[in-house]
């Protein structure tokens, strides 16, 4: 990421109204043109000590994949550099709106289909997945409610959503000690276990709880 970039954008955010449709664009704006973080570099490499945050994630969402969703097709919505979907079966389905990131998991997996789009509005078919993987991307989603709506939309009924989001804790505050986190997103939502059900208050929960060390809060739902 250049820093002039990370600059410019942030001075345009500046004079926009948080939640208008305008601000909305402006925050995607940032995932699809100036945010270059590479997960699975920092989880492999230990580039940091979020790499642990990263590991942990990964090994999570492998064991709740395995004991709530056996079977697909699988979708990882906001698939990032590949960290959660290099553990989905072959075939499965990964969608980012940072162009980068999508050639970047094309070229690490060759067996999986990377789509290019926005989580609020995908271009799949109704009822077309058995299983959505969304851990760490909501926070960052404009409308939230509406990326939610598009999974539901996007699964089988009777499909799982496996999903994570940032706790409200003090280590989110100290974010900026970190050498490898991104320093200029436009927002990190952390979400309390209320704001969580509230979200998904239309979906059958089938597990709610905290992480290790309550660094987030995990949700299995369908």
């Amino acid at each position: 990421m250049h820093e002039h970039d990370a600059d410019a954008h942030a001075v345009a955010g500046g004079r926009l109204a948080p939640g208008t449709l305008t601000w909305s664009e402006w925050v995607k704006d940032y995932y699809r043109d100036v945010e270059t973080y590479d997960w699975v570099d920092v989880a492999d490499n230990f580039r940091g000590p979020e790499a642990l945050f990263h590991r942990n994630r990964a090994r999570v969402v492998r064991q709740l994949v395995a004991r709530y969703a056996p079977s697909g097709p699988f979708l990882d919505a906001g698939c990032g550099t590949g960290l959660n979907l290099r553990n989905l079966p072959s075939g499965s389905v990964g969608i980012d709106i940072n162009p980068r990131n999508v050639e970047l998991v094309r070229g690490r997996l060759p067996g999986h289909q990377i789509v290019l789009g926005d989580i609020e509005a995908m271009p799949f078919a109704d009822d077309r997945f058995g299983a959505v993987v969304c851990t760490e991307v909501l926070e960052h989603v404009p409308n939230p409610e509406t990326a939610l709506a598009e999974i539901r939309r996007a699964l089988r009924p009777g499909g799982v959503l496996i999903g994570s989001v940032p706790a409200r804790s003090l280590i989110w505050r100290l974010r900026f000690l970190s050498s490898t986190c991104p320093h200029s997103e436009p927002f990190h939502n952390e979400y309390l276990p209320d704001e969580v059900r509230e979200l998904l208050k239309d979906w059958q929960l089938h597990l709610f709880r905290h992480s290790l060390l309550h660094f987030n809060l995990l949700f299995v739902a369908s």
